[in-house]
């Protein structure tokens, strides 16, 4: 047992999880942990994907400063409405020019 540990202690690097191992694991590791949901790591990793990172970490440090009930449900809300303006601000930019 102990050459086990030795070799998971050899080959994990230090402090860190192996399976976080891109910006977008990383985003949504540290989201679903601000957000008590560490069971929809899922779903974090997919807003990871999908929009930029300084934009959900903006939002979810306004859902932090709130009371929300729910501030998962709060977050998702707010990532979606503003990922939805900034696309239609795209849209609306590329037809005006």
């Amino acid at each position: 047992m102990q050459i086990s540990e030795e070799f998971k202690n050899r080959f994990n690097k230090k402090g860190k999880s192996r399976y976080l191992h891109s910006a977008n694991h990383v985003l949504a590791d540290e989201l679903s942990r601000k957000f008590n949901e560490t069971k929809r790591f899922g779903f974090y990793l997919r807003m990871a994907e999908k929009y930029d990172h300084n934009l959900l970490r903006r939002i979810a440090g306004e859902v932090l400063e709130t009371n929300a009930k729910k501030p998962g449900a709060l977050f998702a809300y707010l990532a979606k409405a503003e990922g939805l303006r900034l696309k239609n601000d795209s849209k609306n930019s590329h037809i005006s020019q």
